[in-house]
């Protein structure tokens, strides 16, 4: 027999049509490091908008959300480019 166990009808030709007869997904197997679809999409967008930031000469202090938020803040208020790692806090004109 080649079908695999869990299979309800058991009657494939190969354990391969069995398997592509199942539906195969992926899926995040992680779920004990908090590493799921939804946490997945969330680092995406926040590196998205970072790398954004960056695009437009704005610096800020790390890649999560708060800190892009407060760097692009603080540039809209300055009118200027903010450098999180510059001692005053603001890209050269």
């Amino acid at each position: 027999m080649a079908c695999r166990s869990g299979c309800p009808s058991q009657d494939h030709p190969s354990y391969a049509a069995c398997c592509r007869d199942g539906a195969p997904r992926v899926i995040y197997a992680s779920e004990a490091g908090r590493h799921d679809y939804t946490a997945q999409k969330k680092w995406d967008r926040e590196l998205s908008d970072y790398r954004d930031a960056v695009a437009q000469g704005i610096q800020p202090a790390g890649t999560d959300r708060r800190a892009i938020d407060d760097a692009v803040k603080r540039s809209d208020e300055a009118g200027r480019a903010y450098d999180a790692h510059n001692p005053m806090g603001l890209v050269a004109a």
